[in-house]
């Protein structure tokens, strides 16, 4: 009997949509955009462009998101939407690429493409002081253990215990703004202790992401062509009104 209500809860999430939702332009400044996930599996966003709230639907990077028209990263948007009943939050995407279906006439699909990129590898010599095998696996021991609620990820740094690579990986394709290919051999979970400069310049003390990795962390980043997963756009027009 569990594994049937499990079943039908599972299929009900899976057909959720919301049973409210405003989609509004939103002028002014192109910047500052936020979206918020609410408790129950509602969502609230404020002045994101189009193109944004396309990567966030389909848990892609911007690069990921192909053939999309250039309004799309000019026209900012405000939405509101809300479900008749409370979905976990991974239900939340599928309901949102639902809604842009209906709301934007968006229809898409998936492949494989070969795009530039990097392949992260192992520098020469030892890891860098950045990088530490860890005792920890704080993917299992978060709840248990009090050093995996260190440290945090900002806008120029990444503080970690207890990781494992992929959550550097993350990091510096976000970076990047390009797919990232993991070639560092390395397993297990880790101490990271990572920052770098966002300026064109880097300084003395904070440099940019590719020597910050080399330096602090002994790996770097290598072109490379990348197979990644790509979302391409066959058709969007501007949103019908609420």
């Amino acid at each position: 009997m569990a594994g049937l209500i499990a079943a039908l809860l599972l299929i009900a999430q899976a057909t959720a949509a919301f049973e409210v939702a405003s989609i509004k332009e939103s002028p002014g400044m192109s910047s500052g955009g936020t979206m918020r996930l609410m408790p129950g599996g509602g969502i609230t966003v404020q002045h994101l462009p189009a193109r944004s709230l396309l990567t966030i639907a389909y848990q892609i990077q911007q690069f990921q998101l192909i053939g999309a028209p250039d309004w799309t990263r000019t026209t900012y948007y405000d939405v509101v939407a809300k479900p008749a009943v409370a979905v976990a939050r991974d239900a939340i995407f599928p309901m949102m690429q639902a809604l842009f279906a209906e709301r934007f006439k968006l229809s898409v699909h998936r492949e494989k493409r070969q795009v530039n990129g990097y392949a992260l590898v192992r520098g020469r010599g030892e890891l860098g002081p950045g990088l530490k095998p860890s005792a920890v696996d704080c993917d299992r021991a978060f709840a248990t253990t009090p050093r995996c609620r260190q440290g945090g990820i900002t806008a120029s740094a990444m503080k970690g215990v207890g990781v494992p690579l992929w959550s550097v990986l993350q990091v510096v394709i976000a970076e990047v703004g390009a797919p990232v290919s993991d070639e560092t051999g390395l397993s297990g979970t880790y101490d990271v202790d990572l920052s770098w400069s966002t300026d064109v310049a880097p300084s003395d003390d904070a440099r940019s992401i590719f020597t910050a990795l080399q330096e602090q962390l002994g790996l770097k980043l290598e072109r490379r062509s990348v197979s990644t997963d790509v979302v391409v756009v066959e058709h969007i027009e501007h949103p019908t009104p609420d």
